[in-house]
């Protein structure tokens, strides 16, 4: 590999680009640059504060923050210094974040701002090993030397104790196979698993992702997924310092479109539920706008998909084509891709399967999305599409250092250098996920095409098997319902059950605006969702999934709820992935109502 160790590659990337921009931040409404030079001086003065407040090499240090510079700043001086980084959920519960502090051995940790300290305050009798804090965010912090120290605080003790030979002496006997995390599995079912990634695991996935998608130099990303997900971590953090471009943090996720358009991203990593979110709101702009205006954008849709098989198979469009192309570009794509910043060149989706018809759609909108596949345990990426041959509806082909196969019941196994090392304190977990072959299990199933494309078909835990003996797999059957213009989250039901139902999120906005135009009354999201003319065009978009399923794999009966899946609620991971047996065991009484009508 190119680098043998995290903090090799970022000395070494540091000399190289100096005073370049490495990131950017918005304060104040102003976009703020930190040069290269400026990281390593704060990631210095981290790692020496740290050293002097005892750390040890291979100790573990818990982060419990939002995406921000200083994460970064955090992440680099734990590793610099020898120890290990275990990332915590911003959104974690305070329950949550004793769990994992207790479970990594933590003496110390930094976390972002007081609502994060507030949490580890409810708990703190019950972190019998954690020693000290350190707070990004001073404003309203009472510092206690004895617990409790700032940022700055941490700096100037490392500025005081500033040794560049101990430093260099510690992140230089870093070897490839140490570990640099340890990273809680938020998982959708069960007690998280620490995966322990080394050096050497995330590195060959930085290396191996551009043998897929261009990256250079130049480059800026922006970066809005948890930075504690192995996903942003890699793939817009680590990829960053590796190819040397330059990474803006965006204000949440509801200021990305207005930070795309100020920072004019060439590249952005997501989830596929931010891409629903983005059709969405393309959809309700076009079917509340004039006639006119419906007529030019689906005329421009259809243009955009003639020219996929073209596009794909790398063949100049034929002349009227072109010709039409260009139109549906001038009227209606290039204000899309003006709205995203105006040079993104691709996004890249993971966390879960993309439905094809939505890659499709932004293909076709002149708007690439990259899909991948990979889990917190394989560092993260397996799979990935080829930017210039992609193919819709699967996870792509194995990157260079993996190899995949899929076992006799569908399941997907895995082997390569991205591999973890295991379960942190879990040697039965990781014997039952790891074999002896070094294949990692990885509870997905799926198959490969004759062209070595991967295609995830469900997670191995969230099939169904009814009463009837029948096998469905919930995903993709969700994925088409969210397609509907009226439906945001959906939650198939169906083990040992004679029939399939659905709980059923819709779009607020949308159905809000359909009863305006129809005269529907209602006081609140209950009476909304209730509403006969409501459920008429829910059970219309259920309907048209339904008449291309086989018989079994049907949705009988449906209810429609007036509140979304949330992380806060506990129904979706952080990666915006829905957690069945949760919304199961919370609406029990409403299944049960659906399986006694």
């Amino acid at each position: 590999m190119r680098y043998k160790t995290i903090p090799e590659m970022f000395f070494i990337q540091v000399d190289k680009y100096k005073g370049k921009t490495v990131q950017r931040y918005k304060k104040n409404d102003q976009w703020i640059d930190i040069s290269w030079d400026q990281m390593k001086e704060t990631v210095e003065q981290i790692a020496f504060g740290l050293i002097e407040l005892g750390l040890k090499q291979k100790d573990n240090v818990c982060l419990l923050s939002e995406n921000m510079p200083e994460w970064a700043h955090a992440d680099l001086g734990i590793i610099c210094a020898g120890g290990v980084n275990v990332p915590i959920y911003a959104t974690d519960t305070p329950k949550q974040v004793e769990y994992i502090i207790n479970d990594a051995d933590a003496q110390l940790m930094f976390i972002s701002n007081m609502a994060q300290l507030d949490k580890v305050m409810k708990v703190r009798a019950n972190l019998p090993k954690l020693k000290k804090v350190v707070i990004f965010d001073q404003k309203g912090a009472n510092p206690d030397p004895n617990f409790i120290l700032t940022l700055d605080n941490l700096k100037n003790m490392g500025n005081a104790a500033k040794d560049r030979d101990t430093l260099e002496k510690r992140y230089k006997s870093i070897q490839p196979d140490d570990l640099i995390t340890i990273i809680y599995t938020s998982g959708t079912t069960g007690e998280p698993k620490g995966a322990m990634l080394t050096n050497k695991n995330l590195l060959s996935n930085c290396e191996d992702v551009s043998a897929y998608v261009p990256i250079e130099d130049t480059y800026i990303a922006l970066s809005f997924l948890p930075l504690s997900h192995v996903l942003e971590r890699m793939a817009g953090y680590y990829t960053v310092l590796f190819y040397g471009y330059t990474i803006a943090y965006a204000e949440g996720i509801d200021k990305i479109v207005d930070n795309m358009g100020e920072i004019k991203p060439y590249v952005m990593v997501s989830v596929p539920r931010v891409y629903e979110k983005m059709y969405a709101k393309i959809i309700e702009g076009v079917e509340s706008g004039p006639p006119m205006k419906k007529r030019i954008f689906y005329w421009a849709l259809d243009t955009g998909k003639q020219t996929i098989p073209y596009k794909l198979a790398g063949k100049s469009l034929p002349s009227g084509l072109g010709i039409k192309f260009a139109i549906a570009k001038a009227l209606v794509f290039n204000k899309i891709k003006t709205v995203l910043g105006g040079r993104l060149l691709y996004f890249v989706s993971g966390g879960a399967p993309l439905a094809k018809e939505l890659g499709e759609f932004f293909y076709a909108a002149d708007v690439k999305i990259v899909e991948g596949y990979g889990l917190t345990e394989t560092s993260p990426v397996l799979t990935l599409n080829p930017y210039n041959n992609i193919k819709f509806g699967t996870a792509g082909k194995p990157i260079p250092s993996c190899e995949i196969k899929i076992a006799s019941d569908g399941e997907i196994l895995a082997k390569g250098p991205m591999i973890m090392k295991g379960y942190y304190k879990k040697q039965q977990a990781t014997a039952e996920t790891i074999d002896r072959d070094g294949w990692f299990h990885t509870g997905d199933i799926g198959f490969m095409d004759n062209e070595g494309y991967l295609h995830i078909t469900d997670r191995k835990k969230d099939l169904i098997v009814t009463a009837g003996g029948k096998n469905i797999a919930p995903q993709p059957i969700e994925n088409a319902l969210k397609m509907n213009r009226y439906i945001e989250q959906v939650a198939i039901i169906g083990d040992k059950k004679p029939y399939c139902v659905a709980l059923i999120v819709p779009k607020f906005e949308a159905i809000e605006a359909y009863a305006a135009r129809n005269n529907i009354a209602y006081n609140n999201r209950k009476e909304l969702v209730e509403h006969p003319g409501i459920i008429g065009i829910i059970q219309n978009g259920v309907d048209s999934v339904n008449a291309s399923l086989a018989q079994y794999e049907t949705i009988k009966k449906i209810r429609i709820l007036p509140n979304e899946f949330t992380q806060e609620t506990g129904e979706m991971t952080p990666t915006l992935k829905v957690k069945r047996r949760v919304i199961m065991e919370k609406y029990k009484n409403i299944i049960e109502e659906l399986y006694l009508q």
